[in-house]
């Protein structure tokens, strides 16, 4: 515009005038943004969108930095409705790899139990026993959290707080951690750029990077009244908005990314802050079918796609006055979820436990074969025999008389299939193979000894 007109003489009032009339509109418009006066409504639709996008790109996820746990803590914290099988998937997906792996993910990158912590509490399930293993136990050796940097306690202190976990004491470990110790890790490495001036954090050097000040600030919003960690904020804050552009984005190591924008959203929100102006600048990634661009010029990235899922989530929960994208003391644990403990030890199933009518139904062939027990199914009488020892006990679907050796044996509810599997009530367990059968009502936990 300014040199369509170049050559013309416009007295500086009139000018002016121009100026405030025609400012906001060319902004609105200007090639490539679809953000400014984005308003509540437009968030909430483009939620739907990328949570829509996400779903039909990562149909079975599991455990991994992409695809996995970051596109399930995403559509989880944005409201969005999602089929819960979604989430039953991933988490057998989660049981299963664990259980192949022995618990063990990795010996040097501490994230990964971090991250997993955050997605299994985002879905409402117990991460102190996932397939058996506590999660965050693996969390509680402070050198093996820091061995990726201040990354490694960034995240394990956002897992800790996610949910107000207690930290596990660890026989193993040389050292302890301790939330203090966490945030005293993440405040020692605060740089001081080559200009003298103090603020911000990067994984290496002393240049303040956006994602790496971003995710500190989230990892430290809990604390921000605690007067060491509140300088801290206020200094990265103040050089977040040093190398901030004009437009509201950031630059990490020379490249505009949308992920540098998205660390600082998340961040702002977790501090009560308004990003507006990032949030403008992030959708300048955004593309038509509900995913985003790593680079301006990019093509559609699901890494930046994941992320940007949870930054409108985070933007979106702060308008709405809602907890912030980490603290999930909000998500309620399944009501349904069931545990199974035998001899001290969680048991796994595929098809978990269920309430009904007041009883307790278990997966027959999973307890009786951790017991001991040889299983025979007879899919044409739709008939379970099982031999322990001395004693066959033998059961019909549907019927609510079993028999122990011959005598029949009433059951509180008939046996019924569930996703193919024989659910018997857990009482009958008790009554037919002589075990100590007691049910722990705080913990939903049905424990069997024998």
């Amino acid at each position: 515009m300014r040199s369509s007109r170049k050559g013309f003489k416009i007295p500086v009032c009139i000018l002016l005038v121009f100026t405030l009339l025609f400012a906001m509109p060319i902004f609105a418009f200007a090639e490539g943004s679809q953000t400014a006066g984005l308003t509540k409504a437009d968030v909430s639709t483009k939620l739907n969108t990328i949570s829509k996008y996400i779903v039909n790109t990562v149909k079975n996820p599991v455990i991994s930095s992409i695809g996995g746990e970051w596109s399930v803590l995403g559509l989880a914290r944005s409201g969005v409705g999602v089929p819960q099988n979604y989430y039953d998937n991933y988490y057998q997906n989660v049981v299963a790899e664990l259980k192949e792996k022995d618990g063990v993910l990795t010996k040097t990158k501490y994230t990964e139990y971090s991250r997993l912590v955050l997605a299994l509490t985002a879905i409402g399930k117990d991460v102190t026993n996932v397939g058996g293993y506590n999660l965050l136990e693996k969390l509680s050796d402070f050198n093996n959290v820091k061995k990726q940097g201040i990354n490694g306690p960034i995240f394990a202190l956002i897992a800790f707080d996610s949910k107000n976990y207690s930290v596990p004491a660890s026989a193993d470990a040389e050292v302890q951690t301790t939330r203090e110790m966490l945030i005293d890790y993440i405040l020692s490495k605060e740089i001081t750029d080559a200009n003298g001036i103090q603020g911000g954090f990067s994984l290496t050097g002393n240049v303040p990077d956006p994602d790496i000040t971003g995710m500190a600030l989230q990892a430290l919003a809990k604390y921000k009244n605690e007067p060491k960690v509140k300088a801290a904020i206020d200094r990265a804050l103040s050089v977040l908005n040093r190398i901030q552009n004009s437009d509201g984005g950031f630059e990490t190591w020379g490249e505009k990314t949308s992920e540098s924008i998205i660390q600082v959203i998340i961040g702002k929100a977790a501090l009560g802050m308004d990003a507006k102006a990032n949030l403008s600048a992030l959708m300048d990634y955004y593309l038509s079918e509900g995913s985003f661009r790593h680079t301006p010029d990019g093509n559609s990235d699901l890494m930046a796609t994941e992320q940007g899922l949870y930054a409108l989530a985070a933007y979106s929960r702060y308008l709405d006055g809602k907890n912030t994208l980490y603290d999930m003391t909000d998500v309620i644990a399944q009501s349904s979820e069931i545990k199974v403990k035998y001899n001290g030890t969680y048991l796994t199933f595929d098809q978990p436990p269920v309430n009904q009518d007041g009883s307790v139904l278990v997966p027959m062939k999973v307890i009786f074969e951790a017991i001991g027990a040889a299983l025979t199914w007879d899919p044409a009488e739709k008939k379970v025999t099982a031999i322990l020892g001395d004693k066959t006990i033998v059961l019909v679907i549907g019927n609510q008389t079993a028999t122990v050796n011959g005598v029949p044996q009433t059951l509180s509810v008939p046996a019924k299939l569930i996703n193919s599997r024989t659910m018997v009530p857990v009482r009958f367990v008790s009554e037919s193979l002589d075990a100590d059968v007691s049910w722990d009502q705080t913990t939903k936990t049905v424990i069997i000894k024998n």
